[in-house]
Order: structure tokens, then sequence, then C-alpha cells
């Protein structure tokens, strides 16, 4: 199974109008900032290993494990130096709740993070290389259902201020980079440095890095959409394209360039 040097992602088509996109690595210089995805994260490690951290703990996968993290689970990454290559597929929600019948805004507790399973992992990797999506489909819902308990607990954690949950709905928008700190603070009626405070306090991380997440995760939205690169780093407050495409690739592994040939390629296959 033969991986180019340089990350790259592809889209598989599955039953109902959803998709799954497959991220090839085998980059031994990759390392992924702390970011989040709004799809579950199922990955194969197939040689060399990985290091990341998610939801503050940190984790090692060797080759013959499968990764598995849930949506918006606050991660990083890093990868052995050399002789790497990871399967990682991003699979929405939408289709995991109505395989698992799940409610549409909860999910199923995970039972491990990492565990050692070589004919699964390599057989998720040949399914995604294929591009076979029944394959690819059947072999996630085994792995989730395995990985998963009765507890059901809601798919975005929320801050639980409201103050705080109003203020990440603000940052989450377009316009998040032009929202000055003490205009926020002032919206809760609180002083700046209490509002980093109890900010941090809720969501685990500062006012400005959430920004950053959030437009990032907005900006792969947006090329979802068809929007070419250049207008979306300027509607996401990026200084240009070139800063927005540094920052997407330490966060999804590949530039905003190669992201939408995938899903172009995709939707003329379809």
């Amino acid at each position: 199974m033969n991986f180019s040097a340089t990350s790259h992602v592809i889209g598989l088509p599955m039953e109902g109008g959803a998709q799954i996109e497959a991220m090839f690595a085998a980059d031994p210089k990759a390392r992924f900032e702390l970011h989040w995805h709004a799809e579950w994260s199922v990955g194969a490690i197939l040689e060399g290993h990985c290091e990341f951290t998610c939801a503050g703990e940190r984790h090692v996968a060797q080759a013959g494990d499968l990764v598995l993290m849930a949506p918006f689970m606050l991660h990083t990454a890093g990868v052995s130096a050399q002789g790497f290559r990871m399967v990682m597929l991003y699979v929405p929600h939408g289709w995991v709740a109505a395989r698992l019948a799940w409610p549409p805004d909860e999910r199923g507790v995970l039972r491990q993070r990492v565990w050692k399973d070589e004919r699964a992992a390599r057989a998720l990797a040949a399914a995604a290389q294929s591009e076979d999506g029944a394959d690819v489909a059947g072999l996630l819902e085994r792995i989730l259902r395995a990985q998963t308990g009765e507890e059901r607990v809601p798919v975005e954690r929320l801050p639980g201020d409201a103050r705080v949950e109003a203020v990440c709905e603000a940052l989450a928008m377009e316009d998040a980079c032009r929202i000055a700190p003490a205009s926020l603070a002032q919206r809760l009626g609180v002083s700046r440095e209490h509002f980093h405070r109890l900010f941090r306090s809720a969501v685990g991380m500062t006012p400005a890095h959430y920004a950053r997440l959030a437009r990032i995760g907005r900006a792969k939205a947006l090329l979802r959409e068809g929007i070419a690169p250049a207008e979306v780093a300027t509607q996401c407050g990026f200084v240009d394209q070139a800063h927005f495409s540094r920052w997407f690739r330490r966060c999804f592994g590949v530039t905003p360039g190669n992201y939408m040939a995938s899903r172009q390629r995709v939707e003329r296959a379809a």
C-alpha cells in the first residue's frame, strides 16, 4: 500500500448522500496544531507511530493501532521521524447517528481512543484506498458499535454558562476576527481580565485561540461549499491567502487548494 510523500485527501460518497473524507499521510514532518473536527475521526496507523493529545490526555498510537475521536474533541498530533503511514477518516455525525440509531444531537461515549487491531486497521486503510464506500461503511459501523457504550452525551460540549455560550456563537461567525476582546467583555458586563478568566475556565482556552479555531472550522465549511480559497481567506479574516493556507495545513494536514480539489473530484464523479 503506497502513499505519496505528502498528505492528500479524497472524498468517499456514501449511501444517502453523505460523504466521508479520507486523509492519507506519510509525511514524517507532519505536526498538527490544536484543533477540532466537526466529524468523527477514525484512523489506522500502518507504519511508525503517532503521538497526540486529545481532550487533555496524551496518547501514542503504533503501527497496527486504530484511533477514534468524537466530534469537537480538541487534539494535537505529531508523528515518528521515519517510516510513517496513516489513514484518517472524517465521518459526519449525522451518518453515524443514523447507522447506530442515536438521536441527531447525541453520541455514544467512547470506551477507548487507541487500541490494537492490526487486521481491522489494514482492512480499513485498504477499503479507503480502493475507494470502496460500502466496505468502508461496514468497517466504520463495526468499529463505532464496538467502541461506544449505551450512555449518551451531547455531540458538542457546551461551556455551561449562557453568557460564554453566546460569546462562542459570536466568535464562530465569519467576522470573529473583527470582534475586539474589550467588546466581548462589555457584552458580558465584566472587565476584560475577568472575561478572560471566565472564558478560559469555561472553554479551556483563551477567546483568541477559540476564535482562530472557529475561523478555521468555518473556512473548511466554506471550501466545501465551493468558495475559492482566496475568498475564504478574506471572509474568515486571515491576513492573506498564504496565512490562511499555513494555518489550514497545520490543522488539517493539506492545503486549502488540495482540500478543495478533492471535493471537486468527488462532485464530478457523482
